[in-house]
């Protein structure tokens, strides 16, 4: 179950210096307290929505909300409401998506680059067994897997199946489903098929 909420904090009070207890009359006892409403979730703060205040006079405790507040004391209220400033910790909250949606754009790109890496070192010296991943014509997709490696060249046996998605071709990567003809692509050529983005992936079980 999600907790969430809103809660006051107190940010200030000052004594009035011009009002007087529209209650009992007595000059001098009215005090001003200003408070900041957060969201929170499972109470930890999230952001600040809005500043807000009451009036109380000390002698009578009465408390006014904005609307009952006699005139003087409402333009000292609204000049207190502009000068008081809230505490950050109030938009923990805020502070924490930032730094989590940092962090995981930051392991994205690691993780990408990291994959690439090993991506061109799989290409980069290639095994029997491997499985490329790779464009038939747009939007058209299927494997070849590799049978035999020579100094110069790949030998390789196609996949009888294609799919119209790239990562869905696990579904199709089976070895019943390569074809028994054995073809062979210079390395050139098929480092020519990387380079143009021909070939998504390298596969190493």
């Amino acid at each position: 179950m999600i907790i969430y909420g809103a809660k006051d904090v107190h940010l200030k009070t000052v004594k009035s210096t011009t009002g007087i207890c529209p209650n009992c009359k007595i000059k001098g006892e009215l005090s001003i307290n200003i408070f900041r409403r957060h969201a929170h979730i499972f109470w930890i703060p999230l952001f600040p929505l809005w500043k807000k205040g009451i009036s109380e006079c000390s002698h009578c405790k009465k408390v006014m909300k904005y609307r009952e507040m006699p005139e003087s004391v409402k333009l000292e209220y609204q000049n207190l409401k502009i000068k008081t400033k809230g505490p950050i910790w109030q938009f923990i909250g805020i502070i924490l998506i930032i730094v989590l949606a940092l962090g995981v754009t930051a392991m994205n790109k690691f993780g990408s680059k990291s994959y690439q890496k090993e991506k061109l070192e799989l290409f980069a010296s290639p095994l029997k067994g491997d499985v490329y991943e790779y464009e038939i014509r747009t939007g058209k997709y299927s494997t070849l897997k590799v049978k035999h490696v020579s100094a110069d060249s790949i030998f390789f046996s196609p996949n009888n199946y294609e799919s119209s998605s790239l990562i869905r071709l696990y579904k199709i990567n089976k070895e019943e489903n390569y074809s028994d003809k054995i073809y062979s692509m210079s390395r050139e050529k098929l480092k020519a098929m990387y380079t143009k983005g021909k070939i998504f992936g390298v596969k190493r079980e």
